[in-house]
This record gives C-alpha cells, sequence and structure tokens, in this order.
C-alpha cells in the first residue's frame, strides 16, 4: 500500500514538472492557447489568442488579414451584441473576463427569451388590468 502511494505521488511530480517546463508559446499559428489564460500567448505583446472553441483557441498575429476574414466568419465570435444578431447565433455578447482577448462568445441570453415567451402570453397585459 506504501509503494502504491509513493508511486502515486512520483507520478504527480514528474507530471507536474512536465506541464510546469513548457515553453510559453510562439506567435506562429500552430501553438493552442486558452482565452483565460493571463496573458494567453506568454509575453509576446503582439501575438493575440483567437478563440475557435470556447476554451480554446490559436496564438496569432492579429494583423493577418486571413485572421481578420475567420473571426468575421465564426457564428460565435463577437465585439457587440449587433454582431450576434447579425450573424443570428445568440443575442449577447459574453465578453471573456481576459483583458487580452478582444472578442467575446455570442449567446442566448435567457431574459430576452424568457420575456418574449412572457409577452407572447399576455402576462403583462393581464398585470395591468388587474391592478
Amino acid at each position: 500500500m506504501v509503494y502504491f502511494k509513493l508511486l502515486a505521488a512520483l507520478a504527480f511530480f514528474i507530471a507536474t514538472s512536465y506541464i510546469l517546463g513548457i515553453a510559453s508559446a510562439s506567435c506562429n499559428g500552430r501553438d493552442v492557447c486558452s482565452p483565460f489564460e493571463m496573458p494567453p500567448c506568454g509575453d509576446s505583446t503582439n501575438c493575440r489568442c483567437i478563440p475557435w472553441g470556447l476554451v480554446a483557441g490559436q496564438c496569432i498575429t492579429p494583423r493577418l488579414a486571413s485572421v481578420a476574414k475567420r473571426i468575421e466568419d465564426h457564428p460565435n465570435l463577437c465585439q457587440s451584441n449587433e454582431e450576434c444578431f447579425k450573424k443570428g447565433s445568440g443575442d449577447f455578447c459574453a465578453r471573456y473576463p481576459n483583458p487580452h482577448i478582444d472578442y467575446g462568445w455570442c449567446i442566448n441570453s435567457s431574459y430576452s427569451n424568457n420575456y418574449e415567451d412572457s409577452s407572447q402570453n399576455g402576462f403583462l397585459k393581464m398585470m395591468t388590468t388587474t391592478l
């Protein structure tokens, strides 16, 4: 039993030392980053993490024209609520909590959905007639 605990502790220390020893990401477009890391692409000031998923993205130089087109074509990346309406993928642009990420993720707001449902049922009209 003691050997098993020592073996598990050794495996844990080896795994954490490997993870901590990984160098920061370069801005070559092949490195994966997380929009929740601060800063997401190492210490590089001209490299940005462009999300392609909710929790993963790529370290890319934002000055490339292909990056701007990729962001424009992505159905969930947004910079404003109006952009979500235009793309048809939500009604609210939820920004990442990281100040190094210039984009958010389009989501459907449950508040607006509940408001639309209640107004269709005549709920608000019923409340004003009873008062």
